[in-house]
Parts: structure tokens; sequence; C-alpha cells
């Protein structure tokens, strides 16, 4: 028997437990905030989050900007942004709709948005960025944030790939590229996005416990529990626990974390200067680690 649910990439991403277990995804590193803060407009501070999720960019940004939009189709995933710490602030409007119909407030000194671009109509999306943004100002796209070069990849891969097919799940997924092969790839090709530039944050180190990890997966669309039903679920955490076993240390995976950042406008605004830009975000570096120190000493 064929198991082949109806349910779109998309609209897994709005069911209640994906949502969830997305906070027990892999962090994004301080790289990530001090770089896209960088790319911020001299002329805007505000900026548009798409495809929000529970809210890490915007939550990790908003006390350095004017406001933030962030904007998810999902209200799962905003009902989990709004229980975390920070996320009462009025300089957060948290937006329940899909970017193509979303109510906007521009203008906007930076958007971003991470793979979920791919699920929107890219014509129209583009259309809106370049009609929302002040002159010059960027889009930045962030990539995977899978673990690179687990010790356990390609065991997990090779499993990942014959666990679909022996239940016969329609998915599309295949053995592919690595993490880290895809961490040097474009995130968007479109006539309407012209690149000016990237970059793969500095590895990071993050362990968590066999069962975060899975919860973690759990939050994929391809492993989401409402996709794989529960009795696939029980044996994909069960196989998945044996395998993991192997490489924990006193139950807990270790691994390094990195994500790609590319950045470069749409429509056929001015672009900004290469060098200012550039200059911003080593100073955006320099003051978002000190600001992060400081807090970390007051807390």
């Amino acid at each position: 028997m064929i198991v082949e649910t109806n349910l779109s990439y998309r609209e897994r991403f709005a069911c209640r437990r994906v949502a969830e277990n997305y906070l027990f995804r892999p962090p994004y590193s301080p790289e990530v905030f001090s770089t896209l803060l960088g790319l911020i407009s001299l002329s805007s501070r505000t900026v548009l989050d798409v495809g929000c999720g529970p809210g890490k960019i915007a939550l990790g940004l908003v006390n350095h900007v004017k406001r933030v939009d962030a904007i998810d189709a999902s209200i799962e995933m905003l009902n989990v942004a709004k229980r975390l710490s920070g996320a009462a602030t009025s300089k957060i409007r948290w937006i329940d709709a899909t970017m193509e119909q979303a109510p906007l407030d521009p203008p906007y000194g930076l958007i971003v948005a991470g793979l979920s671009i791919h699920w929107m109509d890219l014509d129209r999306v583009l259309t809106r960025f370049a009609e929302a943004v002040v002159n010059g100002a960027c889009l930045a796209l962030l990539g995977p944030d899978f673990p690179v070069d687990a010790p356990w990849e390609a065991d997990e891969t090779a499993f990942m790939v014959d666990f679909l097919a022996e239940r016969s799940i329609v998915d599309g997924r295949s053995a592919g590229k690595t993490v880290a092969q895809r961490l040097v790839e474009p995130i968007l090709v479109h006539p309407d996005y012209r690149p000016i530039g990237h970059k793969v944050t500095e590895p990071i180190q993050f362990s968590q416990s066999i069962a975060d990890y899975l919860r973690g997966q759990h939050s994929r669309p391809s492993w989401s529990e409402d996709h794989l039903g529960e009795k696939a679920s029980r044996e994909f955490d069960s196989e998945m626990t044996k395998l993991l076993t192997r490489y924990a240390v006193d139950g807990m995976l270790t691994f390094a974390v990195q994500t790609r950042i590319e950045w470069g406008h749409v429509g056929s605004g001015e672009s900004c200067d290469a060098e200012a830009r550039d200059t911003r975000i080593r100073r955006s570096r320099n003051n978002f680690l000190a600001s992060e120190t400081a807090e970390g000493r007051e807390s």
C-alpha cells in the first residue's frame, strides 16, 4: 500500500505538533544576527520577517531595531512564538497570513526569509518585496539548520531513505547531497532576485538529548507526525534512537551548526554601496556581541 498524505509542505507546518517541535531545532549563532543587523538599511530600521515560524529571527533582532513585522501562514507557529520570552513587545507585529496576502506596513530596511520562500508564489512575493523596501535595501535568505558533518549523517540519511521506501511513503526524498554541500549552493535563483553577497557562518557546537533531537526532526515536513502517522512515527523514533545511541555520550548528541546567509536586491532599485555594507556588517557583529555579553552579565 502506498501512503500519501494530502498535506502540502506548507500545510504540514500549520500543524500544532510541528510548531511545538520546531523549538527543538538547532539555534542560530550570534553571527547570524550580527550579519543581518549589518545588512539593515540606514534609511529604515524596520524588518520584515517572512515565514517567521516561532520567531527565532524576530526575537533575536527586535532589541536592535525599530520594529519587526513577523509573518507566518501558520497560526500554530505564531501561537508558539507568542508564548516565548520577549514576544509580547509592541515592537513585534505578529501577522497570521500568507506573504502573498499579508498586510504590510512599509518601508522596510531589510526583509529576511528562510527556505519556506520556495513554497510561495515567487513572482508575486518578490514584486511585493520590491514595493515594500527602501531604495537599496536587501532581501536576506537563510539556509538549512541541519547538523553539519555530524558523524551519524551518512547512517541517518541512508536510514531515512530506506524508512520511507519500505513503508511506501511518498515524499520525494532521496540520499541527495550532504548538509555541507548544500551550504555552498545558492538558496534562491530567480530573475527578480539579484544576489550580491553571501557567507557561511563559523561553526558553533550544540548539544541536545536524543529525544530532543528527534523532536527537532519531527518539526521537518518529511518527518512530521501528522505526515507519517502515529505508527510510523513510533517506529521512526525507535529505530533512530538505536542508530543515534552509538554516537551519543551520556545520552547527549553534540554537533556543529552553521548557516548560509545570502543577500541581494529585488526589483530595479539602486544597489547599496558594497564597501559601506561590509563595514556595517563588521560593526554590527562587534556591537551585537558586546550587547549580548552585557546582557549575560546582567541576567
